[in-house]
């Protein structure tokens, strides 16, 4: 097959959806949600480290095939359960 330059749009990947969808629900009844116990899963954190080491710590985690900051978080559970 010959490819095209053709680019294809979000209009034609999605189907629109109807104005009428989801018209009849009646929002008289709705209730806002409430999750007074939901944590975050995790926290965003700013880590300096000599540019060497993130560079080892990257490297490893290709030869893993995981993600860097994954591969961090594993060294650094596997140090804390000791």
């Amino acid at each position: 097959m010959k490819p095209t330059n053709a680019k294809v749009g979000l209009s034609a990947a999605v189907p629109a959806m109807a104005a009428t969808d989801g018209a009849n629900f009646d929002w008289s009844t709705a209730q806002a949600a409430n999750f007074p116990n939901l944590q975050p899963s995790s926290e965003t954190i700013s880590l300096r480290m000599p540019i060497w080491m993130l560079h080892k710590l990257k490297t490893r985690a290709n030869q893993r095939g995981v993600p860097y900051q994954a591969h961090l978080k594993e060294i650094l559970a596997n140090a804390l359960s000791i």
